[in-house]
């Protein structure tokens, strides 16, 4: 069985996939005029002025809630793991990915605001499968990439994070996977019986926190080990061609290449459209500028976390070595000492509690466009879920929710292609 997944994750995120994002990656880049250059400005405006108001949540609540969902394990150890897999070639080409991923990120952002609901008591929901439905005429297609997602809610977005979060605690202080287990089960089920609101300011509050604590690590790496950053960006580039690279030559690069954009979108999401939700639930009535505050995201995520993650650990001579969590802890030990091994298990716990959070609201919004308002069942499964994870690690979770996760590639690009993406303001509908 585990042979049998580990072929069908392949398949379904093999180089065709890495093509398909790429392409429409490119393809929105030349039609939207390339907005993540000619609009940078723009991008880092979006993100200010806004307030929560009644039932919807501010645009930096929204902001807050969805990197939470995006920057998790895939921006450190998933890092890691493509330098150990693909090569530091990997990480240049997992840059492609996210700089063409803007322009799709940008389109996921701004379909979600067009095409969001308004619920009885006020607050706002969306998603890609509302611009599949309603924008497309497409309502098949649209219930088969929710259900893509909720099942992807349970595996990668809880069970898959928890469980990480579970196995660092466990290394770093011995902490009983049961005990994280409980603990985690608690913090999700506060947020799925608290409302958006709940998640939101939660998010709001940990997120800031949590990647400033991280950054200021990293940059002590890299700043303690400066000589060695201009080598290291060298290896990167030389790497992805195919020189020294691992297979070497053609196939050196093919792998750097699949590696890269495999850990990119699995890092940023930008193609699979699980950030639309949390943008829906927005203040904002701007299509336009929620599109760039998701397009901000892209950038926070791949060009400031896994690009800090990865220079760290090149600049430390710890790369090639150990792997994972391991390679970390190595990279920072010579500034941080024998507290590397801690400090490491608490971002990694923290970031991938923070993006279970995030995926709970994701997967719940998911839950309602199936279901109606019937949530109970779907908060139930979800606590479990986060416990089950955090007492189990089955390699079969991450499988299962790998396949799910490219699942959605199809049907979100399929919204983003199809649909014009003019600009103007948009009135939610109920």
């Amino acid at each position: 069985m585990s042979r049998f997944l580990d072929a069908l994750s392949s398949a379904v995120w093999g180089l065709p996939t890495a093509a398909l994002i790429l392409g429409a990656g490119i393809y929105l880049s030349i039609r939207l005029g390339f907005p993540q250059i000619t609009r940078i400005g723009g991008i880092f405006r979006s993100i200010r002025g806004g307030e929560s108001s009644g039932a919807h949540i501010s645009p930096f609540q929204s902001l807050a809630t969805s990197l939470s969902a995006t920057v998790g394990t895939g921006s450190v150890v998933g890092v890691a793991a493509a330098l150990t897999v693909g090569g530091a070639g990997a990480i240049f080409w997992m840059w492609v990915s996210a700089f063409f991923g803007m322009s799709v990120a940008y389109a996921e952002g701004a379909l979600s605001v067009r095409y969001r609901r308004v619920r009885p008591d006020g607050s706002r929901t969306g998603g890609i499968w509302f611009a599949l439905r309603d924008g497309l005429g497409m309502p098949v297609l649209a219930g088969a990439y929710a259900l893509f997602c909720l099942l992807a809610s349970f595996g990668m977005g809880t069970a898959v994070q928890i469980n990480s979060a579970a196995e660092a605690l466990s290394d770093g202080f011995s902490l009983s996977p049961v005990l994280c287990g409980i603990g985690c089960a608690a913090l999700l089920a506060f947020c799925l019986f608290g409302g958006q609101k709940s998640a939101a300011r939660l998010c709001s509050r940990a997120m800031p926190v949590l990647a400033g604590l991280y950054i200021f690590g990293a940059l002590a790496v890299i700043i303690k080990n400066i000589d060695a950053l201009v080598p290291s960006l060298c290896v990167i580039f030389r790497s992805a061609f195919g020189i020294r690279q691992v297979g070497g030559g053609v196939g050196g690069m093919t792998l750097a290449m699949a590696t890269g954009f495999r850990r990119g979108v699995f890092s940023n999401e930008a193609g699979l459209g699980t950030t639309a939700p949390v943008h829906a639930s927005s203040s904002v009535d701007d299509p336009d500028r929620q599109g760039l505050m998701n397009m901000f995201e892209v950038t926070a995520d791949t060009f400031v976390i896994c690009t800090l993650t990865a220079l760290a650990i090149l600049c430390s001579g710890a790369y090639p070595g150990s792997e994972g969590a391991a390679l970390i802890a190595e990279s920072i030990g010579g500034v941080f000492g024998p507290m590397s091994k801690k400090l490491v298990a608490l971002s990694i716990a923290g970031f991938a509690a923070a993006t279970a959070v995030g995926w709970s609201q994701i997967g719940s919004a998911a839950a309602e466009y199936l279901f109606g308002g019937r949530l109970l069942v779907f908060r139930l499964l979800t606590i479990a879920a986060a416990f089950f994870g955090a007492v189990t690690g089955s390699t079969a979770v991450w499988q299962i929710s790998d396949i799910f996760n490219g699942l959605m590639v199809l049907p979100c690009l399929t919204a983003v292609l199809l649909i014009p993406l003019g600009r103007g303001h948009s009135t939610p509908r109920k």
